[in-house]
Formats: structure tokens, sequence, C-alpha cells
């Protein structure tokens, strides 16, 4: 379980390069130095890449690895160039990519993939959905201002699932959200749904730290020691 540790724990970064689809692929770690973490996070940022303004993600790394995750910040986009143009045509290969940075931090940690959860935003959402459907197995998905690729909807088997989502959200609607989390009671897949309705697109601080707190409270559940 992603519990917390003493406060002001220092924490290590480390960047590493792995080979994708012919592309040399950036990933970032953060980990708590005095423990190699309990469980894996990985994050996977939207379009805009990892210095977006829309949500801080180093921050959000820092937060989560001081909670006893060890977190890895794939830089999948760089497969692409740095391109999130035409997303339908490469959500394919960028799962793939997200697939091959999994293998390399499982080779890293040593932590079993049931204990992995990917917290996608936006785009990263919808790339942990379709890494999600393809390869099963995974501890649990965080899918905040995502949706459920066109290509993905026939899925039989999805980990437990946390959306978050804004109700003023112009750029993916919130009835994406809704038609995710009803699909997830049809097929009987486990899932939480949460509408933020004063929030858009790219949520405000205060939004950003109540889901941060949602999602700390969904890996306690799903990441409990056995």
């Amino acid at each position: 379980m992603c519990s917390a540790i003493a406060c002001g724990q220092p924490l290590t970064h480390h960047s590493a390069n792995i080979r994708s689809a012919g592309a040399r692929v950036r990933i970032e770690e953060y980990r708590p130095r005095a423990s190699a973490g309990s469980a894996v996070l990985v994050l996977l940022y939207g379009s805009g890449g990892a210095h977006s303004s829309g949500v801080p993600y180093v921050d959000e790394a820092r937060l989560f690895a001081a909670k006893n995750c060890a977190v890895y910040l794939p830089h999948y986009l760089d497969v692409t160039t740095g391109s999130a143009a035409e997303p339908q045509s490469h959500y394919e290969l960028w799962a793939k990519t997200v697939e091959d940075a999994l293998r390399w931090i499982a080779s890293r940690t040593g932590i079993a993939r049931d204990r992995t959860v990917i917290a996608g935003y936006s785009l990263g959402g919808s790339v942990a959905l379709a890494v999600a459907a393809a390869q099963p197995g995974l501890g649990g998905i965080v899918v905040w201002s995502g949706s459920l690729p066109d290509a993905y909807r026939d899925v039989e088997a999805l980990p437990p699932l946390l959306i978050l989502h804004g109700g003023r959200d112009t750029v993916v609607p919130a009835s994406d959200a809704r038609q995710l989390a009803a699909l997830c009671t049809i097929r009987k897949f486990r899932c939480d749904l949460s509408i933020y309705p004063e929030e858009g697109h790219a949520f405000s601080a205060e939004g950003i730290g109540r889901a941060n707190q949602q999602i700390l409270t969904f890996l306690n559940r799903i990441l409990r020691p056995r």
C-alpha cells in the first residue's frame, strides 16, 4: 500500500532511456531514497507533454513518491517525435511504448504487475486504457479528463478504474466519462466515477488537490498488503 512515510523524506530522481519501436524514449523515476517503494505508479501526461501548464506532473510525481510509491513518467510521445497528432492512428503505438516502459520498470523494481497502477491525464488517460485493454493484469487505472479510444470499445477486461472528470470540460466532454462508467457497469468492471461540476479539462489547484486525495484513497484500497 502507498502508505505515508516520514515528513520531509528525501526523494531521488533519475532519468533513463529505453528503445521502443526504433525510437529512444526517456523515462523519469521518482522514489523515496530510504525505500524501493511498495508499489509502482506510472504517470502518463497529456498532449501538451510533461511540462504542460495544465497539470504539474513533477509535483504529482513527488507527491506520490513521498507516499512510498516508485513513480515513473515515461515520455511516450518520444516515439512520435513529441507529436500528439492523429491519436486514433497512434494509440496502439503509444500503448506498446508504455508496455515497453512497464517491462523496463518491472526489471528495475521487481514489483509485480498487479502492484502497478497507471494514472493518465487527458490523452494519457486514453493511452492508459489502451494499455490495460491489450495487456491485462495491472493493479488499476486512473483516467483523469480522458476517454476510452473507439478502437477499444469491445474491451473484455479492465482492472479497477478511477475516473475523474470536470463537468465543464469542453475538450473531452463529461459524457465520455459517464459512457465509460456505464460500460464498466454493463461488463461488471470495478469502477468509481467522480464528476467535478465546477472543473474544466484542466483542473484548478483546488480541484487537483481534491483529485489527488481521491487517487491516494484509490491506491490504498486496491493495493492493500496481502
